[in-house]
């Protein structure tokens, strides 16, 4: 990537209004007559400089592959810094769904980038994000009708979510509407419910909800296999949501104090390394990556947490046994990556 191309005049401004987000956060949080007007204020020129980065670079044709990248995640970050620091005027299971969609939809888009393929925001998706800006800046001023307002957000950004997962499935040349991808969205969907109900620490809700993520996963394999519905985005799909679920589950366990800081620690680097393998191994191959033992640790994962849930007496062993798991299939791992980097001999 050039330089030029980078610093481009539109890409400059998206890296100042992201620069500029934490100002907002701060005139947010500050105790000062007319914060909130401010805070707004703030929120707003931001917003509406996304449209200036867009207009100068249609205008100049300095439209460029980190520019479509950059610039939603730009809004994102705007997005998901307003709805973190507002939970409380928020109600906190519509700011865990906006914000789940909009890392899922991030996290697809930098899965993508190895393929060289950029998915553009679409003309739903910018609808989505000014429906979000206008519900945002409706809970800083507390308005009228707020809340249904952040309703319709929620709603649309479920939606332009779903639009984005068909687009991604017609990039791969699949169709993502089977009955597996939709199980596996109906798990997507149960997870901020389940993350909202152990923050609450209403531990059988938690529990039901968590049973239906269990028997949801099973259920999504058994129709991808007997319906012949298996495909390279519904392997992406699950992993990606079994991914979700493991860490949003870690860290509302150290929030709720069940465990240590020590434990999180421990955890993400194996969940790093596997993150960064699966990307890896697409790169090359256009495929997710699967073995046995990734099986078993996701698996035992599950088994885990629901252990955590109900406090299983011996939890602290079933922890130890997660991370001895974790790091052997690191080890695993990596023996095969360096064995099959070694040249054959002659």
């Amino acid at each position: 990537m050039k330089t030029k191309e980078l610093f481009s005049k539109p890409n400059q401004i998206t890296f100042i209004r992201i620069l500029l987000i934490p100002i907002f956060v701060i005139f947010l949080l500050m105790d000062l007559p007319y914060k909130d007007y401010i805070a707004a204020f703030i929120f707003i020129v931001l917003s509406l400089s996304d449209a200036l980065d867009g207009y100068i670079a249609r205008k100049h044709r300095q439209i460029t592959k980190i520019g479509k990248l950059i610039d939603p995640i730009a809004d994102k970050l705007l997005i998901a810094a307003a709805l973190i620091f507002l939970i409380g005027r928020i109600q906190l299971w519509m700011a865990v769904i906006i914000i789940s969609r909009e890392l899922i939809i991030t996290v697809a888009r930098i899965l993508f980038l190895p393929k060289k393929v950029v998915i553009p925001a679409s003309m739903l998706g910018k609808i989505k994000t000014i429906v979000q800006i206008i519900a945002i800046v409706a809970v800083i001023l507390n308005m009228p009708f707020n809340w249904w307002l952040m309703l319709a957000a929620v709603i649309i950004t479920i939606v332009s979510g779903l639009d984005y997962l068909v687009k991604m499935g017609r990039i791969l040349g699949e169709d993502v509407f089977n009955l597996s991808n939709v199980i596996t969205t109906f798990r997507l969907l149960l997870i901020p419910f389940f993350i909202i109900s152990l923050v609450g620490q209403n531990k059988n809700f938690a529990l039901a909800i968590f049973t239906l993520i269990v028997l949801s996963d099973k259920l999504d394999g058994i129709s991808a296999r007997i319906m012949a519905q298996i495909t390279k985005f519904g392997r992406i799909y699950d992993s990606f949501t079994d991914f979700i679920l493991v860490i949003s589950s870690v860290l509302a366990f150290y929030i709720t104090g069940v465990l240590e800081f020590l434990w999180m620690a421990i955890y993400i680097i194996p969940v790093l390394f596997l993150v960064i393998t699966k990307l890896a191994y697409f790169s090359k191959y256009n495929e997710v990556s699967s073995s046995p033992m990734g099986k078993i640790l996701i698996g035992f994962s599950y088994v885990v947490i629901g252990a955590l849930i109900i406090s299983f007496p011996y939890k602290f062993y079933m922890l130890i046994s997660l991370a001895v798991i974790a790091y052997a299939y690191m080890a695993v791992d990596t023996y095969k990556m360096l064995a099959s980097r070694k040249p054959k001999s002659s």
